[in-house]
């Protein structure tokens, strides 16, 4: 419709989630640093959460694009399903037989497959999309999944999806087993006024219009972001239906009054959008905020630490070991902080605190067991 008129290829604000088009805002970078992290350490499962239309899909379809050839991706969308059948479509996703009669030849099959790709130097990934979805039960099953492994080395890694329901799931105190197992948690937040308006260029100049920053007026930037909170799925909506706008009144700029207009329609029709928040709920905002950013600062971290860990465990230096006790020292701090400031309901930030005490109890063992092999002085 409008595409010839705008200079563009094809629709630059589709709904469907394509990685051609993924803009990585410094909140969707920081997703991707954590995945890369967390598929490096190949341990343990990796979350991912983040608002409806945050982009979560396409930074997993841009993950799997740009993956190594060893490794065996199963992708699984569809999560409103009981435990059984899950099993059996990771079976099709890895291209199995999942014609299975039952849950322990479904196991029996993927534990072979699992090992043999591990025998062959590859690594199994299992990606779980709108995991919120899952039930109880159903994530349980998940994490018995985690138990596929041949020796230390686990067989199978999982990143998990989904909208903030599935840290409320994980958050009940029967889900504490699963927690503990979380190597990895990131909240991808909504963009920002100026990343909006990248965002928005961005995909314009994806679809092939080069001047894509002239198009919108500074002031249609501004509405955008006011109405879509940053919300890329609801800036691709709002933008869309203002070239459709724009085309229809030959437009050459599309400025704020096309974006109200749009607004107006998209209210009438029912299609949109979130109210303004509340005074009390824009009060809480901030806290929420810092939650997420203490969360996912605490995240990296633990990994890191951790992987420092395992670099220097069998250093025989006196003064690594110190540099480790001292590090070990000041994240327990941090992750004591951050359960008291955010609440005990979190337990995400307490399986962090254990791990922490984990490491600390390997720590004293390594140095329980050099001391004793150290020569006796004279």
């Amino acid at each position: 419709m409008y595409l010839d008129f705008y200079g563009f290829r094809e629709k630059p604000f589709s709904l469907l989630p394509d990685p051609d088009y993924l803009f990585l805002s410094t909140k969707h970078k920081a997703a991707l640093d954590h995945l890369d992290y967390g598929l490096t350490d190949q341990t343990g499962f990796i979350i991912i959460t983040g608002d409806v239309g945050t982009g979560k899909t396409t930074l997993l379809k841009h993950l799997v694009r740009n993956l190594d050839e060893r490794v065996k991706v199963a992708m699984i969308f569809n999560t409103r399903v009981g435990s059984l059948e899950l099993v059996r479509m990771i079976l099709r996703e890895f291209e199995l037989n999942e014609n299975r009669t039952s849950k322990v030849r479904c196991y029996r099959s993927l534990y072979h497959f699992v090992a043999q790709q591990y025998a062959l130097g590859n690594y199994c990934l299992l990606i779980i999309d709108e995991a919120h979805n899952l039930s109880r039960q159903t994530l349980e099953e998940v994490r018995m999944l985690s138990n596929l492994n041949e020796g230390k080395n686990n067989l199978l890694q999982f990143i998990l999806a989904g909208q903030p329901l599935l840290k409320d799931k994980l958050e009940r105190e029967d889900m504490r087993q699963f927690v503990q197992r979380i190597t990895m948690d990131f909240v991808l937040e909504p963009l920002g006024p100026n990343e909006t308006r990248d965002y928005i260029v961005h995909r314009m100049r994806v679809a092939g219009r080069v001047d894509g920053g002239n198009l919108f007026t500074s002031q249609a930037h501004e509405r955008i972001y006011q109405a879509s909170r940053g919300i890329p799925r609801l800036i691709n909506i709002l933008c869309d239906g203002a070239l459709v706008y724009g085309f229809a009144d030959e437009l050459k700029k599309i400025d704020a009054k096309v974006i109200g207009e749009v607004l107006e329609d998209k209210k009438i029709r029912g299609q949109f959008f979130r109210e303004e928040p509340r005074a009390e709920e824009a009060d809480k905002a901030p806290a929420s905020s810092a939650v997420v950013r203490k969360v996912n600062a605490l995240s990296k971290r633990v990994w890191l630490l951790e992987k420092q860990f395992k670099e220097f465990q069998d250093v025989k230096s006196d003064q690594t070991i110190q540099k480790l006790e001292k590090l070990l020292a000041e994240e327990s701090k941090r992750a004591s902080k951050a359960i008291h400031e955010c609440g005990q309901k979190d337990l995400i930030i307490r399986g962090f605190r254990e791990r922490i005490k984990h490491l600390e109890e390997r720590l004293k063992i390594q140095g329980h067991n050099r001391a004793k092999h150290q020569p006796k002085k004279s």
